[in-house]
This record gives structure tokens, C-alpha cells and sequence, in this order.
């Protein structure tokens, strides 16, 4: 799905320095329990004020009032220099810089339950690799290295991710365990809301979740692609796995070049589990790691309709490593596209009478939390029913790029 955008961020990514990303598990291993030493009562200014993060999941959030400035001061030793709210849709959080070059990150998933916002990032984050459960909340557990520690939990019903950069691990529980007086309960749903219990005719869940008419799910599927414009390259995709929940994908380009992505299914719709449909860009002399730390939205949706509409936004932290040096970055991708016309389109393929979508991409990186650049694409792509994308044409900052459809097989 989107595929101009894809080419053009791999040119995004690969000037970053990027190579390969390392795929993350779908089902992360079970962790053991570690015990890790707590401060029962950690030595901060309590808060009598019940939080709500909904209250501050607006666009015109202007302040970060998740922590204050006493509790920073009391844990970590010094206030932040500055503070930069993230005003996105179903998400709070806040950046907050210190004099040193330290950073915390603090962010609420406020359309969802916490523990299925939790199960949704833990599916197909790779945070599982050496994590340590915390005894916080309803369920915790704490991953990093020496310079970054980053936290995942569920407290009073709420999704929270807490990421801190040159901090002791310990400060960053600390922080965390600050939420467990403060937080509001997670809203139960009213009993109007409750979904009626399934039919016993129905087939099993998960058995129809990949079915999408214009993006067939079949082992085995290839398509060979001929891209033109800022780079010129043929390349092919295949599925190269199929589950009853999900898929996974490759892009192997006639110079070399792999991309891989993994996806999530949803009643037909269609989730990218790895940044902007997950270019895994793989060379010789570089490497691009990242880690996913929240996925709203969907990619494509299960039976779009002329003049619907739909978004998916990413924040992944990536490292980027090249010539010996080392770039990390967090970088907040923001997609909002909509269905147009069906259309009679003719490729090297054939003609087609297929599905035009839309949409725009906002990618900014930033480093060191400010930011660094922002980067724009257009796109239109057509998709053939039962045949997938048959054309993609797009602009960038970088110029335009064209992919028409070669020939395909679709067991």
C-alpha cells in the first residue's frame, strides 16, 4: 500500500544512513519475572489532582502537564530546559529535554483500553529481547541498554510508554510510578456499547481478517514493478508469509535493494506493523534499526468507498548507523489518505478499471528532541480489484517517482 511513498521514504531513510531493519516478533516470547529494586514510595511530591489523559489529547495542546517540574527535580535531579507537547490524535504525550542532553518521553494511548493498546504494540514490538517485567501497574516490563530505558505499561486501565535517554532505569520507574495515584481509572464502556455475543454460525475469528478486494492475501502472490523518476529500478513483491491475522511481505529490487514489511489484519482492514508500510532497506555499508512506540489508524481499509477516508500514524525510534557513526532519532510519521473514482487505468500489465487513492505523508525526524526536517510526499495509487496496486504516481521534496505494474500471479 502506498508504495510511491514507500520508495520515497526508503530515499528518506537511506539518507539517514539506514540499512537494515530488523523485523520485529509477531508473538513476543514469554519473559521471565526480574526482580528489580523499587522504591516503594518514591521521594516526589505526591498529586492530589486526578489525571485524565483525555483532557490533553487535543491538536492544541500547548503544555506537557503529564509530570511537573518538582517531580523531575526530585527524581532525576534537575528540571527539564524545555518541554514539547505531541498533539496527536488519540495520544498524549509530551518530550521533555534537559540541560545535560537527556531526554523523557511520556506517552497516553487514550482511545483504547491500556491492555489492548499493550497486547497491539507487544504483538510486533521487539521489545521481548532481554526486557525485565517491573512489579508496576497492572502489567510492566522494562527495555533499553546503558543510555536509553524504555518503559511499557498498563496503569489504572491506561496504555503508558515511558522512554528516558541518559537516566539510571530506576529514575524512569520511578516516573512511571508516579501515575499510580494520579491516573483516573480507564472508562468502562456503557452497557449500550457492549457487543452482542457472536453467532454460532459465524466462522471462527481470525478466519476472514486478511479478505480485502483490492489487496489479494495469498501465499504465494507476486507482482514485478517497474519504478521510474527520482530512481529506476524494477522490482519484485511477494508474500513471503500469510497468517489468519496478518502477513508479511518483500521487495526485492533489481539493484540489490530488499524491503520488508510485516502487517497486521483486522476484519478485512489493513494495519503496516513497520513505519509508512516498513521499508527494510538492506545494503553492504549501512544499518537502520528501529523500535515502534505507538501505531494508530489503519493502512488500507477493508472495502473502501469513493470519498471515505483514513489515517495511520507511526512514532518509531531508529538508530542509524554508517560509516561508524551512530544517529538515533524518533521520527513521527502522520498518513491521511481517501478513495477517489474507479478509473480505467492501462499498464504494461493490461487495463483495469481500479480504485484511486489519495494520500499525503508527513514524516519528521528529530534528534536530540528537536527537529531536524520534515519530509512530504503526494501520492495517488490505483488498485485493481483481486489484482492489488496496479500504478502508483508520486511527488517529494526529492522529485516524483512513477511504479506501473508488470505482470502478476495470484495462486
Amino acid at each position: 500500500m502506498k508504495t510511491a511513498c514507500i520508495t520515497l521514504t526508503v530515499l528518506v531513510l537511506a539518507s539517514l544512513g539506514c540499512s537494515l531493519v530488523k523485523l520485529p516478533a509477531i508473538t513476543p516470547p514469554p519473559m521471565p519475572t526480574v526482580a528489580i529494586q523499587t522504591d516503594s514510595k518514591p521521594n516526589a511530591p505526591s498529586s492530589a489532582v486526578s489525571l485524565d489523559p483525555r483532557a490533553l489529547d487535543t491538536a492544541g495542546m500547548e503544555e506537557c502537564n503529564l509530570l511537573s517540574d518538582a517531580d523531575f527535580s526530585a527524581l532525576l535531579g534537575q528540571p527539564p530546559a524545555d518541554k514539547v507537547p505531541e498533539a496527536e490524535v488519540n495520544k498524549t504525550a509530551c518530550y521533555y529535554n534537559f540541560s545535560g542532553g537527556q531526554t523523557v518521553s511520556v506517552t497516553f494511548i487514550t482511545n483504547q483500553p491500556g491492555k489492548q493498546a499493550y497486547d497491539g504494540i507487544m504483538q510486533y514490538l521487539d521489545a521481548a529481547q532481554g526486557a525485565e517485567v517491573v512489579p508496576l501497574g497492572e502489567i510492566a516490563v522494562l527495555s533499553g541498554n546503558d543510555e536509553i530505558a524504555t518503559l511499557h505499561a498498563v496503569i489504572n486501565g491506561w496504555y503508558l510508554n515511558l522512554t528516558g535517554r541518559g537516566f539510571d532505569p530506576q529514575a524512569i520507574i520511578n516516573l512511571a510510578r508516579l501515575f499510580e495515584g494520579r491516573l483516573i481509572p480507564y472508562p468502562q464502556p456503557s452497557a449500550e456499547s457492549t457487543a452482542p455475543p457472536p453467532d454460532s454460525n459465524s466462522p471462527a475469528p481470525g478466519m476472514k481478517q486478511c479478505q480485502n478486494p483490492y489487496y489479494p492475501i495469498a501465499e504465494g502472490a507476486a507482482w514485478q514493478y517497474q519504478l521510474s523518476g527520482v530512481s529506476s529500478d524494477t522490482f519484485t513483491r511477494a508474500l513471503t508469509a500469510v497468517r489468519p491475522d496478518g502477513f508479511d511481505d518483500q521487495d526485492v529490487f533489481s539493484a540489490g535493494t530488499t524491503r520488508t514489511a510485516s502487517y497486521a489484519c483486522q476484519n478485512g482492514n489493513l494495519i503496516s506493523l513497520t513505519p509508512s508500510s516498513g521499508p527494510t532497506v538492506s545494503t553492504a555499508e549501512m544499518q537502520f534499526d528501529f523500535t515502534v512506540e505507538s501505531n494508530d489508524g489503519i493502512t488500507f481499509p477493508a472495502d473502501p468507498q469513493p470519498g471515505q477516508t483514513w489515517t495511520q500514524n507511526v512514532v518509531y525510534l531508529g538508530q542509524q548507523n554508517a560509516g561508524g557513526m551512530t544517529i538515533e532519532s524518533r521520527n513521527v510519521l502522520a498518513t491521511s489518505c481517501k478513495a477517489g473514482n474507479i478509473e480505467t487505468v492501462n499498464v504494461p500489465a493490461g487495463e483495469f478499471q481500479a480504485l484511486r487513492v489519495d494520500c499525503s505523508t508527513t514524516i519528521d525526524v528529530y534528534i536530540l528532541g528537536n527537529l531536524a526536517f520534515s519530509f512530504s510526499t503526494a501520492d495517488s495509487v490505483w488498485y485493481a480489484p483481486g489484482v492489488g496496486m496496479i500504478k502508483s504516481s508520486g511527488s517529494s521534496d526529492m522529485g516524483t517517482t512513477e511504479i506501473v505494474l508488470l505482470s502478476y500471479h495470484i495462486p
